[in-house]
């Protein structure tokens, strides 16, 4: 990537980050990394075009949307799209990359096998509310401080999920995301209203943070050996797990 096309993305990931309202244009700049000279500069060109304006109180306004799906660099998104085809061919089921964004999960990645034995409605770029506390919202909002959900979600929207819906109260809510560990492998037996069960596993980037959940779905139906069936999924979702996170400290791994 060109030197300009980075310093422009800077910018627009700095208009439309967390909490990038109202922002003054020194602040925009700090955000973004970039020498002084060169943030003003293409805040005013923004502006020219029509993809910025100010307020009345002189704060950076953004007239656009932009969002990063991913955001870890040096992992190959191809590494990713591998590790579903892998997992939906041994387990003969429907594997996913969702990501977190904002309050929903949105979908990145659905690689479905020919002969699985449910079809899912999500699909690349499908979206949902995390609010509904199955395996992914839960992993997922395990590794956000309880101190952001409380101050930036509403913390009296939780519900279970599966057929039998029920809301939840904050204590109730936070019990279950507390009960997480973010090491290891969520899943819901039961399955959810649509008859799905999802097991994942959270990817993490060279920093500790987390880059997107890697998922298995499959159709919510009994199973002969349930803790056997546990395992095997488990074990192949924690081999694809180990493997990308290893890439993050190999680069030639992700070739």
């Amino acid at each position: 990537m060109s030197g300009t096309s980075s310093r422009v993305i800077a910018i627009l990931e700095a208009l439309t980050g967390p909490e990038a309202d109202g922002l003054s244009a020194q602040e925009v700049v700090e955000r973004s990394g970039l020498p002084a000279s060169t943030g003003y500069r293409i805040i005013t060109e923004l502006q020219e075009l029509g993809l910025v304006h100010r307020s009345a109180s002189r704060k950076i306004m953004a007239n656009f949307s932009f969002q990063r799906r991913l955001h870890c660099p040096g992992l190959e998104p191809e590494m990713l799209a591998d590790a579903c085809a892998l997992l939906s061919d041994r387990l003969t089921v429907a594997a996913e990359v969702v990501v977190l964004s904002g309050h929903n999960m949105l979908w990145h990645i659905v690689q479905q096998h020919p002969d699985q034995a449910i079809r899912l409605r999500a699909f690349p770029g499908f979206m949902r509310g995390a609010y509904e506390l199955d395996s992914i919202s839960r992993l997922a909002l395990a590794l956000r401080p309880v101190e952001t959900l409380e101050k930036s979600w509403d913390t009296g929207a939780f519900y279970t999920a599966g057929v039998d819906r029920r809301s939840l109260d904050w204590a109730e809510a936070r019990a279950m995301i507390a009960a997480v560990d973010p090491a290891e492998m969520q899943y819901d037996m039961m399955g959810n209203a649509k008859g799905i069960r999802r097991y994942c596993v959270a990817i993490h980037g060279p920093g500790g943070g987390m880059v997107c959940l890697l998922t298995v779905a499959e159709a919510a139906t009994p199973v002969r050996d349930e803790a056997q069936h546990v395992a095997n999924v488990r074990g192949h979702l924690m081999a694809r797990k180990s493997a990308i996170e290893s890439a993050f400290s190999d680069p030639a791994r992700t070739g």
